[in-house]
């Protein structure tokens, strides 16, 4: 298992509402007695690659910003049949574990807060998704406050609590430090047995996720029940989709990420957000966001 198999591509954009900037200055003007003004100083520095906008000023309103770090792992022909039952057809095809870690930022979390979104994963036609992980509603929030900060998913894409604690002697682990937002890393254990995650768990939203046909899955996302109306002045909102995929031979999984969101503020009201985003071909991603 070496660690040329993982590959790691990130990219940021943004999720737009459709309120023109002005617009959004005069309503703020309007409503707001005080300006309220984010400290966005880091937004200066591209987080890997990022859409073509002008991070150095301010922008006020329901907008929000999306950070995606897509995990590629190659799967060996002899771990197949013990991954996924009956085993695969082999002839011309590659297989991958991927993870997606998803962290969304809101523009103005002071005055607005993220109501829910549909994270749609469309592949090619020629890439057949064989399984996805987590689908129960729900269960991310359970394992994390049974787990504290860790999270364990399998080579089979079973998440649990922690990790196992009977690794194999040959076989050490790998630790990586993975980049999920512009001041944000978690911690990634790689090990024969799976993949552990060090995530902030107080941020991690509640998901379910839904296959619409062999090449596309979807995810409805949503803040942790009941709906918090209180301010919100923290990080992200964070979480993890994980696939198992066949590619054609030497082909790295391409896939499309479309996100339609809905954002609620105290001067705009409930608000849609949309966006999307490309993952290519040999790193040679596409982020911009429409």
């Amino acid at each position: 298992m070496a660690d040329d198999d993982i590959q790691i591509e990130s990219v940021a954009g943004e999720l737009t509402s459709g309120i023109q900037k002005t617009s959004a200055m005069m309503m703020k003007a309007a409503y707001l007695p005080v300006s309220l003004k984010k400290q966005d100083g880091g937004f200066g520095i591209p987080f890997f690659k990022t859409a073509s906008a002008h991070h150095d000023e301010e922008v006020p309103g329901p907008d929000a910003r999306v950070y995606i770090t897509k995990i590629s792992d190659s799967i060996p022909a002899d771990e197949l049949d013990r991954i996924l039952s009956p085993a695969p057809y082999l002839r011309n095809y590659d297989f991958y574990t991927l993870f997606f870690y998803l962290n969304i930022h809101l523009d103005e979390p002071s005055t607005t807060r993220f109501i829910n979104a549909i994270v749609t994963f469309a592949f090619p036609p020629e890439i057949k998704i064989l399984d996805f992980s987590p689908k129960e509603k729900e269960r991310m929030i359970k394992i994390a406050e049974t787990a504290g900060d860790e999270l364990f998913l399998s080579r089979s894409l079973v998440f649990s609590p922690s990790l196992p604690h009977h690794g194999e002697p040959d076989d050490p682990d790998r630790r990586f430090e993975v980049r999920v937002g512009p001041e944000e890393k978690i911690s990634l254990t790689r090990s024969r047995q799976g993949y552990a995650f060090i995530i902030p768990k107080d941020e991690l939203l509640e998901y379910e996720g839904m296959r619409k046909n062999e090449h596309e899955v979807f995810w409805e996302i949503y803040p942790r029940m009941p709906p918090e109306d209180s301010e919100y002045n923290g990080g992200g909102r964070h979480a993890i989709f994980s696939f198992i995929v066949r590619a054609p031979r030497s082909r790295q999984p391409e896939v499309t990420i479309y996100i339609e969101g809905k954002v609620k503020g105290k001067i705009w009201g409930v608000v849609p957000i949309t966006g999307s985003v490309n993952f290519l071909q040999h790193g040679d991603m596409d982020s911009s966001f429409r």
